[in-house]
């Protein structure tokens, strides 16, 4: 038999409050077994008079096809079902309803119960839209939660006493199945988790598909959070063995944020903002688990989102400085150069830390038009400290490449652009990528470290020992510098293990044809130690740390001679 409550949402503003039980009994000939008072009342018949009609009878012609369709998938492997309809009324127009059907076949009827709200649709050609069931997995979709989800909030302000959370979660790497197998498996795999979920939760609570691969349950009249936690780990436990999905098998683990109903969510859409963000918490934890939204969370949101949009605004309005920390020969302590390190001072919050917004820029794609006004603004403080001081050793200037600035395509124009307009020789600029970055497209980067070399530019590998370390692709790099690790360098005066490891970088460098500069120096012992393996260069708080360009001044201008 079929078990079938109607879930219902509006469209627009034309819906209207159910009656709280609405049933009717059908058999599998369609033929009406049983209806209920309120059911014949909502659709404006007369009572006696329904109970004459088919099932079929109650739809609009146009959707007769599709329900029987439908319907004749439902089996014991797959017992439940949901779709929407129109439902004819007896003034001439129509009821939209989604169907929720559950399979029995004990003894071939089919029961449809429906409560809360109901579209109301005018005139003949009136449909009944597909946003309220997503066609894939059959379960309703978002705008269908978001609408059940503000009546369960409603009630909660009549029923102090009822307590319900959101449960948001999504597939863990998703996108390697659809990359590796094809669309057709990862739809498979969606709609084995949609069933998972939908066999899980029970009849009073509701499952959606609210976005790719992610999914929204709630679950009212719960008694804590901990109600949610069951129902999570039984969603674990089914997705423990693997699907197999047309002799493919695929392992699905799933990240959760859980939502419960708290007296700072006012609007569905904040509950499902803070459970997809309790979501995404999860899945950056390494996936598999769960985050209980807390309200910390929402502030440090907000906070980010504060940055991001100041972010946005702080180039066009010169907030920007470039800091310059030099680097420092270490056969002869000179000034060799400087690298040029980037500084937001904020208006109102000071100066920010590029710790906490270099990695906002690389997300939202901001790194590039920061690096490369980065790029142009260290060559011009280098020429202009050139023209300046035209009979001392010219200083070289070393500017980081993010991996989206290396495989930009833009970079090569941009980094000319920036020796052009500031005419400073392209011996004196280099360039600091990062092993990470290398990594990302490696065959790609060569080829752009290539061009790179092939216009006199120097390059160095960055942070050398805490990345790939990759010895497979050194040797193909056209690197000049390897720069090791402030990490490396600090106890390098106390523990033998991390002397012999610089030892050996600036052996292989060397073996290499490569120079090598040390990060972090902090101790005249760790210079002198430095100096005796036979490494070039240093760099670090020993010399200065990070100054403004009128600072970096006097350390050239002290500094000719030995800093």
């Amino acid at each position: 038999m079929y078990r079938t409550r109607t879930d219902v949402a509006p469209l627009e503003s034309s819906f209207f409050k159910l009656p709280d039980t609405l049933l009717l009994v059908f058999a599998q000939d369609w033929s009406l077994r049983m209806i209920s008072e309120a059911w014949s009342a909502t659709l404006g018949y007369p009572h006696g008079e329904l109970q004459q009609r088919s099932f079929l009878d109650l739809l609009h012609e146009d959707d007769q096809a599709a329900a029987i369709e439908k319907l004749a998938t439902l089996s014991h492997d797959n017992p439940t079902l949901r779709f929407s309809t129109r439902c004819r009324r007896q003034d001439g127009g129509y009821l939209g309803v989604v169907w929720n059907v559950s399979y029995d076949a004990a003894d071939g009827l089919n029961y449809a119960s429906a409560h809360e709200t109901a579209i109301n649709l005018n005139g003949d050609d009136a449909r009944l839209p597909d946003m309220f069931i997503d066609g894939l997995t059959g379960l309703p979709n978002r705008s269908l939660f978001l609408d059940r989800l503000e009546h369960t909030m409603r009630r909660s302000e009549r029923r102090k006493d009822l307590q319900f959370a959101v449960l948001y979660c999504g597939i863990d790497r998703f996108k390697v199945v659809n990359h590796s197998l094809g669309h057709r498996m990862g739809d498979l795999l969606l709609m084995s988790v949609a069933n998972v979920i939908r066999n899980i939760i029970r009849p009073t609570d509701m499952a959606a598909r609210m976005a790719g691969d992610e999914f929204a349950m709630l679950l009212e009249d719960i008694r804590d959070v901990s109600a949610t936690l069951l129902v999570l780990n039984r969603i674990q436990q089914k997705l423990v063995l693997p699907f197999s999905l047309e002799g493919n098998e695929v392992f699905a683990t799933v990240s959760f944020g859980i939502v419960v109903r708290s007296p700072t969510h006012h609007t569905p859409d904040e509950m499902i903002r803070d459970a997809n963000m309790s979501m995404v918490r999860a899945k950056a934890q390494g996936g598999g688990s769960y985050v209980v939204f807390n309200q910390e969370m929402h502030d440090r949101a907000v906070r980010r989102l504060e940055l991001e949009l100041d972010l946005r605004h702080a180039l066009e309005r010169g907030e920007f400085q470039a800091y310059y920390q030099p680097i420092v020969s270490l056969a002869d302590r000179r000034l060799s150069g400087f690298e040029a390190l980037v500084r937001w001072l904020h208006p109102a919050k000071g100066l920010i830390s590029p710790v906490e917004f270099i990695p906002v820029a690389e997300e939202i794609g901001f790194i590039v038009p920061l690096g490369r006004w980065m790029l142009r603004e260290a060559c011009r403080q280098a020429r202009e400290w050139q023209l300046r001081w035209p009979d001392a050793t010219p200083l070289t200037v070393s500017v980081n490449l993010s991996a989206r600035q290396l495989l930009h395509p833009d970079l090569l124009e941009d980094v000319a652009a920036a020796l052009a307009d500031t005419g400073l020789a392209p011996t004196l600029l280099k360039l600091e990528i990062t092993e990470s970055a290398m990594m990302e497209d490696a065959e790609r980067a060569i080829a752009i470290l290539h061009r790179l070399k092939d216009m006199q530019i120097k390059l160095l590998l960055d942070d050398f020992g805490t990345g790939y370390s990759s010895l497979s692709y050194l040797h193909r790099l056209p690197i000049d510098t390897l720069k090791v690790d402030r990490s490396f360098i600090m106890y390098l005066h106390e523990k033998e293990n991390a002397r012999h490891f610089v030892e050996t970088i600036v052996h292989l460098a060397h073996k290499l044809g490569r120079d090598v500069i040390c990060e972090g120096v902090e101790l005249e012992e760790q210079a002198e130690i430095l100096a005796a393996m036979g490494a070039e260069y240093s760099q670090g708080f020993l010399y200065s740390r990070p100054v403004a360009a009128n600072e970096a001044e006097m350390l050239i201008l002290t500094g000719l001679d030995e800093v």
